[in-house]
């Protein structure tokens, strides 16, 4: 039994080429129907995503060159066109790297959680459309076994790696709970947008987006379901927003002290939390004097990243130990897997050895043979034909010295007592 996997991701190759192998989702059905039916393989599940397209699939040898001509050939890209941006794994190592990929070990931003559904997502998908045989099927239920457990057992995840994901941290920390949060950002650049999305996955649901050119705002807030404004029309935004994000290219400050002073006593002191992610900075740097204002500066920000990154690769190493004790396990299973069969094809081997002779000793007795003779005839036969292929393979061992081999029918076969 094999385990084979073939991959791209944002380690070894741009985006430029990773799009070439991606799988878009309407076609995923068929492209999976399409590698269960090529010879050789017996299960087989697609993960395809922004940052890495994966294919794993069990079979009965090593056939990480044949997924991979098949992958080029569904791509219609030339045979071998993007061989060297593909890492091929067997066995142990394709298992190895499914548990970091499931747990964000793998991911770009290490820890982060998404790839772990969309792992999970591939899998169902392959369950749905047939194509997982029981070991794959279960080194994929392995997989998200050991990912819960590098969660629990490390703060891989729990530190701010990307400034969306600080910026909200700190919110909470002054807020608490963000449901009620109303969210106000000046800009429409790839930074605000990034950080709406990531507020917006998050649960904040009151976003308003300003900016220089309304329809560049009105463009954003259509895809975050948010209200577009001016610039304008800040002095009466302000005190309606709870959480200020300022992103934009102006030289010089947008917000004023005196604008949030107006603001706060609006909101009857009510705190503001503002966040100026623009160099040269869009908030004046005299706002931090008030009192009922949490500001922060992009070096704030950078300064909770950079501290979490470091908690995160710290935990990096305890959660390689663990996916190494799962790997581990997940192999010992398959080797019970393999003895099993074994097992099972020996006793249905010496079943039909007995079944066959029973049926000829019943015949004779039923044509009046002696009993005993009978009897006795039947247990000869049945010790020379259950031990004649494993006498022929000792004696061909001990022709060639095959000592190992020896040993161990020694060991498996003699009374030890």
């Amino acid at each position: 039994m094999s385990l084979s996997a073939v991959g791209i991701s944002h380690h070894t190759a741009p985006i430029a080429i990773r799009e070439r192998l991606a799988f878009a989702a309407e076609n995923l059905p068929e492209a999976l129907k399409s590698l269960a039916a090529t010879p050789e393989v017996e299960g087989c599940a697609i993960i395809s995503t922004c940052n890495r397209t994966e294919i794993y699939a069990s079979s009965r040898k090593p056939i990480t060159r044949l997924i991979t001509d098949w992958l080029h050939d569904w791509h219609q890209l030339s045979p071998g066109q993007f061989q060297e941006h593909l890492y091929h794994l067997e066995q142990s190592a394709g298992i190895f790297h499914l548990m970091k990929v499931v747990c964000g070990a793998d991911s770009m931003v290490v820890g982060e959680p998404q790839i772990g559904g969309q792992v999970k997502q591939a899998w169902q998908l392959a369950r749905e459309i047939g194509t997982l045989d029981s070991k794959l099927d279960r080194m994929f239920q392995h997989a998200f076994a050991g990912s819960k457990r590098v969660r629990s057992e490390t703060p891989i995840g729990q530190n701010p790696v990307t400034l969306p994901f600080a910026s909200l941290r700190l919110a909470r920390q002054i807020y608490g709970s963000l449901d009620r949060l109303r969210v106000l950002m000046i800009g429409a650049g790839e930074m605000i947008e990034e950080c709406a999305v990531h507020y917006r996955d998050n649960g904040i649901e009151t976003l308003s987006i300003a900016n220089r050119s309304v329809g560049r705002a009105q463009e954003l807030a259509g895809k975050l379901q948010a209200d577009a404004h001016t610039l304008e029309d800040l002095p009466k935004l302000l005190p309606e927003h709870d959480l200020i994000l300022a992103c934009t290219g102006s030289k010089t400050p947008i917000l004023t002290r005196a604008m949030f002073a107006a603001a706060i006593a609006r909101r009857r002191h009510r705190p503001m939390f503002a966040l100026d992610l623009s160099v040269p900075r869009n908030i004046e740097p005299q706002c931090s004097e008030l009192s009922d204002l949490f500001l922060y500066t992009i070096d704030d920000l950078h300064a909770i990243v950079e501290s979490g990154q470091k908690q995160r690769m710290a935990a990096l190493h305890k959660a390689m130990e663990i996916i190494e004790s799962e790997v581990t396990a997940f192999e010992r299973w398959l080797r019970l897997q393999s003895t099993n069969t074994t097992l099972k094809d020996l006793r249905q081997r010496a079943q039909l050895e007995r079944d066959q002779l029973l049926e000829q000793a019943l015949k004779d007795l039923a044509g009046g043979h002696d009993a005993e003779a009978v009897v006795r005839r039947l247990s000869h036969r049945l010790v020379n034909r259950l031990l004649h292929a494993p006498s022929i393979r000792l004696r061909q061992a001990a022709e060639s010295d095959d000592e190992a081999l020896l040993e161990a029918a020694r060991f498996y076969f003699l009374d030890h007592d």
